[in-house]
């Protein structure tokens, strides 16, 4: 049973828990859990705009990008090799200090030329390859024109800032394949209110069908 921490929130208030914590509770009560899963992950990011992309005088393949980052971090200079960053695009920045799977973002300098920060694909910040087409594996991730340039909450925008829990469900456990359940189960072990959606019946017409 693959259970998203995400939508496990919404359910129980679990504001001051990690998904560990939670993980951990879950398999001392018997309930366990076998993988702990991020889609993404990334510190100092911001969604930018490439305002001008030209060939890097010294490379047959890397360019050289003017990137809006907004109001508060202005405009930076980034060296991308990716075949498709070209102007007027949105993209993810990962500025410089930004800590992805891969590695921390540092300013360099790339063949004689500048560069604050990286725009990222989202393989770059941990999102499994097997979910990406082959044109987001062959370059930077291409953002939606609604894209707010300088939004920092760049994984909740794409909407994957979530963890997700694989619990193994025993066959005397069948009630824990529903989410509402586990979130029951999760508000017990931490005495938490549970919040459940209240389901109505209204606009429910009565069946015409006569045996």
């Amino acid at each position: 049973m693959l259970v998203s921490v995400k939508s496990l929130r919404k359910l129980v208030d679990l504001k001051d828990l990690t998904a560990n914590d939670i993980a951990l509770k879950l398999t001392f009560a018997g309930i366990e859990v076998e993988e702990i899963q991020t889609l993404a992950s990334g510190t100092n990011l911001v969604i930018g705009q490439i305002l001008e992309c030209v060939d890097h005088p010294d490379s047959d393949h890397l360019h050289v990008l003017k990137v809006d980052l907004g109001n508060t971090y202005g405009i930076e200079q980034i060296v991308c090799g990716a075949p498709n960053a070209r102007k007027g695009l949105k993209v993810i920045v990962a500025r410089v200090g930004a800590k992805l799977p891969g590695g921390t973002i540092s300013k360099g300098t790339i063949r004689g030329v500048e560069s604050n920060g990286m725009c990222c694909s989202l393989s770059e910040l941990g999102v499994d390859k097997k979910y990406l087409t082959d044109y987001q594996l062959a370059g930077i991730e291409e953002l939606a024109d609604d894209a707010l340039i300088g939004n920092e909450d760049v994984l909740g925008y794409l909407n994957i800032d979530d963890t997700i829990l694989d619990i193994k469900v025993l066959a005397n456990r069948p009630d824990l394949l529903s989410l509402f359940n586990v979130a029951k189960e999760v508000g017990a072990l931490f005495n938490r209110k549970v919040n459940l959606p209240i389901l109505s019946d209204k606009g429910i017409e009565e069946s015409q069908f006569r045996g």
